[in-house]
């Protein structure tokens, strides 16, 4: 009888053991606990470019292994990777997270690109780290690889196939002219009147400012035609330098930037 006894307890004590053995989950922490400060992301097509976001946690627990996992249609070379602990005496930890994306090209980018952010915390019933996602909008203007060329000043538009010169003197009341083309070094083919060449004479005594749109449409490699801009000086101008910035613009973004010098003489 005492034989049977003692085998019952230690089978009650194997099963009792045997249902206890398991890890305890632990929930891990929610995504609305976590802060990733607002970026904004302006860069020519099909580029590379390093990134730096501030990730909050405002959780009491730690976050393990944060890193960046995609980034909409930009592609995301690679990531660091963090261990955030959690808050103490309501002293929050933010730590910079970087990471290396590409640029996709300027037509298929969108305004809005979601970052996405992956962290361990918490634990399952087998005493694994919970895997948990943040994701949050970012603004991204991605425009076309163009950039300026052979901008200087010529004699007149009768020769702007000339070679052109950084500086120009002349006299009050008189012209000059700024010689330009345009050159697509990116992969995507940019459109007839997308791209606006602009100066601005940075003296208002001086002169002003004018535009001209591109009107060819230009493939990879492709060039616009040699086009000229006329610069009319004030004819009560002061003598003396002025710059003359000469400007390729997308819309609002500018893309590149020459500057010129004009010389009022008496």
């Amino acid at each position: 009888m005492n034989r049977i006894y003692i085998g019952l307890m230690i089978l009650s004590v194997i099963l009792i053991s045997g249902c206890t053995s398991g890890t305890q989950p632990v929930d891990p922490v929610n995504p609305d606990n976590i802060t990733v400060n607002s970026i904004y992301i302006s860069m020519a097509e099909y580029q590379e470019q390093y990134v730096s976001v501030t990730i909050v946690n405002t959780a009491n627990e730690p976050i393990d292994s944060v890193t960046v996992t995609s980034f909409g249609n930009f592609k995301v070379l690679d990531s660091g990777m963090l261990n955030i602990p959690g808050k103490t005496d309501d002293v929050t930890v933010a730590l910079p997270l970087g990471f290396n994306i590409e640029s996709p090209g300027y037509q298929i980018a969108s305004d809005t690109n979601d970052l996405t952010i992956s962290y361990a915390s918490g634990r399952d019933g087998k005493g694994k780290p919970i895997v948990q996602t943040k994701t949050v909008p970012v603004e991204t203007i991605v425009f076309p690889d163009a950039e300026l060329q052979s901008v200087g000043f010529v004699k007149d538009m009768q020769n702007l196939l000339d070679s052109p010169v950084e500086k120009w003197e002349l006299k009050k009341g008189e012209n000059a002219t700024i010689s330009f083309f345009v050159k697509n070094n990116g992969q995507t083919t940019i459109d007839e009147n997308t791209l606006v060449v602009h100066y601005n004479v940075e003296n208002e005594r001086i002169g002003g400012n004018d535009s001209f749109t591109i009107q060819q449409a230009m493939a990879k490699g492709g060039t616009s035609y040699t086009r000229g801009l006329l610069v009319p000086v004030m004819k009560d101008a002061p003598n003396g330098e002025t710059d003359v910035i000469v400007s390729l613009l997308y819309g609002d973004i500018l893309i590149d930037t020459e500057v010129l010098l004009l010389k009022v003489k008496l």
